[in-house]
């Protein structure tokens, strides 16, 4: 298993409504590829914490990234593991503008 973090910037377009659409609708495909993890929104940038298995997080990030709603999407940090941080949630939504509660996932 693998937990992965990525940063990226929304296009000036996106608002609160839409950070709270994708947070629904990614819970419930996370929850059919037994993903979970976080995803924090500051108003301008994306700081999200995937977790599950390797091939499929991997697909799903490739996903991520091509979507238009976001641009300048960089890797941070991933590493293997042997439990999940975030394994009641298969998609948190952290409305912090603080992204400590996804960045600090990677040392749980």
């Amino acid at each position: 298993m693998i937990r992965l973090l990525y940063f990226s910037t929304a296009n000036a377009d996106v608002d609160a409504a839409q950070v709270n659409e994708i947070a629904a609708v990614s819970a419930q495909a996370n929850a059919q590829r037994d993903v979970t993890g976080a995803l924090a929104y500051n108003g301008r940038n994306f700081c999200q914490v995937l977790e599950g298995e390797d091939a499929v997080v991997r697909n799903l990030i490739a996903k991520i990234e091509q979507d238009p709603r976001h641009s300048g999407f960089k890797i941070i940090d991933k590493k293997s593991v042997d439990h999940r941080h975030f394994a009641e949630w298969s998609m948190k939504l952290v409305s912090d503008l603080d992204f400590s509660t996804v960045i600090n996932a990677m040392n749980a």
